[in-house]
């Protein structure tokens, strides 16, 4: 045989087992396996491998065992109104529970989950993002991420914590002859230690820090101020950053709050190392204040009117006294400002001259 029909032989045949490799096989996977999906606070759509399986809470059986690409996307609620996306590998194992927890935040430094999949063998093995936090079993420390553990068979509680991260407590189950995995996501915490720095019409909290994740994105850690307030028990309504940029959360309801003249509270994004608040910030914060336009009751005209009288009409006299001359006379219903008062008299305008009457036929307005 030559050389060249031998070379097309097994380039032939190269060929054919690629092609049974990439079409054939995936025919003769099982499809025995479950996947199930929550996104806490709001639904998502769940795509796998590109194909859309519907939307959240998911629950999936009888999906082809193996490697998938899942994909979830969500349209955050105001004050964000924005889609978020999440997507990751996943495992599917044979007659086996694939459970995806995920909580959208406004970006993915502020989003938070966890993936636990099952394997053949047998014990625990967690994996965190970021690596190296601190790995609780029922209630005590076991070790730091990555780790690989042999509990004993049954449900355990499971915390993962880091330093400036936000903890994620989860119940998982460890069962006979599977091993299972863990993949947990902490979500950045954008709170160090908030401080008051003023109380007025604006409240001014500093939110200073040191760490570079938050002083490199002063948008992102805005965007997680306002996600994450209620762990502070500060309802925010602005930021502004040490180069003097401003972060709403809602606008709108700033403006609003600033028309009304409403107290509103503003967290400064700034850098611990330094002793106070940038120049830029300040001026900023000054800016603010000056939109705070005293309120100014409306002037008000002082008015009397005239009563029934006996006559049908009431003397206008030159002073506060039945001595002094009359000047004019007024009818009942008849309504003049009031200038003055004294002890049974009013002073009132009438054409352009003043004249004092009796308080007994008249009635403040």
């Amino acid at each position: 045989m030559s050389k060249l029909k031998l070379g097309i032989i097994i380039l032939g045949f190269i060929i054919t087992a690629f092609l049974l490799w990439k079409f054939g096989l995936p025919l003769f996977r099982p499809s025995n396996s479950f996947l199930k999906i929550t996104t806490e606070g709001v639904e998502s759509e769940v795509f796998l491998d590109d194909d859309s399986f519907g939307q959240t809470p998911y629950l999936g059986e009888k999906l082809e065992v193996g490697d998938h690409s899942l994909r979830l996307e969500a349209k955050l609620p105001a004050p964000f109104n924005r889609t978020v996306l999440f997507s990751t590998p996943i495992t599917l194992t044979a007659q086996t529970l694939t459970a995806v927890n995920y909580e959208f935040g406004p970006n993915d430094m502020f989003s938070s989950g966890d993936i636990r999949t099952f394997r053949v063998g047998e014990g625990l093995s967690i994996i965190t993002s970021p690596g190296g936090a601190d790995v609780w079993l029922d209630g005590e420390i076991v070790g730091k991420s990555p780790i690989s553990l042999s509990p004993n068979h049954g449900v355990h509680r499971l915390k993962i914590t880091h330093d400036d991260f936000i903890s994620r407590e989860l119940e998982i189950n460890i069962e006979q002859d599977l091993r299972l995995i863990v993949e947990v996501f902490l979500a950045a915490n954008p709170f160090d230690e908030p401080k008051k720095l003023e109380e007025g019409k604006i409240v001014l909290y500093d939110l200073s820090t040191d760490r570079k994740d938050l002083l490199d994105k002063f948008q992102p850690w805005a965007e997680g101020v306002f996600f994450f307030e209620k762990k502070v028990k500060i309802n925010f309504d602005a930021a502004v950053d040490v180069n003097g940029k401003t972060y709403f959360k809602d606008k709108d309801a700033w403006d609003e709050k600033i028309k009304e003249a409403q107290q509103v509270f503003v967290g400064y994004l700034g850098n611990k190392n330094e002793k106070s608040l940038s120049t830029s910030a300040q001026k900023t914060i000054a800016d603010i204040r000056l939109q705070f336009k005293p309120t100014k009751k409306p002037a008000t005209t002082k008015q009397i009117q005239i009563l029934t009288t006996p006559t049908g009409t009431l003397n206008v006299r030159s002073g506060p006294s039945l001595s002094n001359n009359i000047i004019s006379k007024v009818k009942p219903g008849g309504k003049y400002k009031l200038l003055d008062e004294q002890a049974d008299w009013y002073k009132i305008e009438i054409n352009g001259a003043t004249g004092w009457i009796s308080t007994q036929y008249a009635k403040k307005l």
